[in-house]
């Protein structure tokens, strides 16, 4: 168990995560495909980023499952190398919208495969505040991978926007530390965090509040790189690397969030989560009233800090129920997958409730519907009582 938890396997956990946004790797290129793609509608276009979504949430729950007989160690490897060779496919191969649709499929089931693996690991291992210190630092190498597509991704649109698939090659580091950091027959319920073997409880959903959480939260914040290129082509603020530096920042801040998530969840406690959709909601609005450089970058950041303090709140409830570690991560993530793909129908839902076709007024949109899901957050804590364990609140 100590080589478990030694620092190769941490770095194994936090390579494989760095792919765990992949759906938004392509956001600072959804320009320019709508621009190759003419006749195509534009929330078509936007579907693309979110299309991946659909087959990760079906295929995180399949791995979970399957990490009840197969090692876990050998889903991440396969789910990392079907993400690389959709990227390469992608890149190759990119003659109609429809073929671009099946290589985001591919990239989708490769997401899916991997993603449960590296909380899953975490809520296995650890206790207490390591778990959260490494659940923090999980969420900081998901967005310092979703923020390293989007700001590499706008720069290689430059040589053609179809280069821009290339930044899911961040999966080779992942493949590689997962080769010689995680243990090759690791199966879900091995092992409780006190490495000793024990019968599993029986199974109940103990977190369909978290559930509900991440679906919403998901669904506005996923909004925001999805329309990202847009709002800079509307504000007249630059072009595709102008909008990959923006939802840079955005995942960046999400990062930094991250590291420090630990001690930002002793001071809200329990109002961590709620705390995270008001920033969500303070950086949309920010960034739907500011029509300037230094009012997008400011609201992205406010905005993406949300990120790491609203998902470690609701991944540590995986661990509530002892033995189904990475099944219950596998239905927070297929929540969130859920959120991501349904995101885009927030840039028709101005439009079709006010009339209203500017961009901007799509963010405004997000901080409101962000402080509806902060409110419900508050009304599903009400009559809880304390909660012990693994869970942060």
């Amino acid at each position: 168990m100590k080589n478990n938890k030694g620092i190769l396997l941490k770095i194994a956990v936090l390579t494989m995560s760095m792919v765990q946004l992949g759906t938004n790797g392509i956001s600072p290129i959804l320009a320019k495909i709508g621009e190759a793609f003419p006749d195509v509608p534009g929330v078509a276009i936007q579907f693309l980023m979110t299309f991946p979504s659909i087959f990760c949430m079906i295929f995180v729950i399949i791995s979970a499952f399957m990490a009840e007989k197969l090692p876990k160690k050998a889903l991440a490897l396969a789910g990392l190398l079907i993400v690389c060779a959709g990227g390469i496919l992608a890149t190759a191969f990119h003659g109609s919208i429809t073929i671009l649709y099946v290589w985001a499929g591919v990239i989708g089931i490769g997401l899916g495969m991997v993603a449960p693996i590296g909380p899953g690991l975490i809520n296995e291992t650890y206790t207490g505040s390591e778990q959260h210190t490494m659940l923090g630092w999980q969420s900081s190498a998901s967005t310092i991978g979703g923020m390293l597509m989007t700001f590499i991704g706008g720069f290689l649109a430059v040589m053609g926007w179809n280069y821009g698939y290339l930044v899911y090659l961040l999966a080779v580091p992942g493949i590689i530390f997962t080769l010689i950091g995680v243990k090759g027959g690791r199966k879900t319920g091995d092992m409780t965090a006190e490495g000793k073997a024990e019968e599993r409880p029986k199974f109940r959903l103990v977190i369909w509040k978290e559930m509900i959480i991440t679906v919403l939260f998901l669904t506005v914040y996923s909004a925001i790189p999805v329309n990202m290129s847009e709002l800079v082509r509307e504000y007249a603020l630059g072009d595709t690397a102008f909008a990959g530096t923006m939802s840079t920042v955005f995942m960046l801040a999400g990062m930094l969030m991250g590291l420090v998530f630990g001690m930002v969840s002793r001071i809200f406690r329990r109002m961590t989560n709620v705390a995270g959709l008001l920033l969500l909601a303070a950086g949309t609005y920010i960034m739907g009233l500011c029509p300037t450089v230094a009012g997008v970058t400011i609201g992205a950041f406010i905005a993406g800090t949300s990120m790491s303090t609203v998902m470690p709140v609701c991944m540590s409830a995986a661990s509530r129920l002892r033995g189904y570690e990475t099944i219950n991560t596998a239905l927070i993530m297929g929540s969130s997958y859920i959120g991501v793909f349904i995101a885009p129908l927030i840039s028709t839902l101005t439009e079709k409730l006010k009339g209203i076709f500017a961009v901007s007024a799509r963010f405004v949109t997000m901080g409101n519907i962000a402080v509806v899901i902060a409110i419900l957050a508050i009304l599903l804590k009400i009559g809880e009582g304390k909660r012990t364990g693994a869970e942060v609140h």
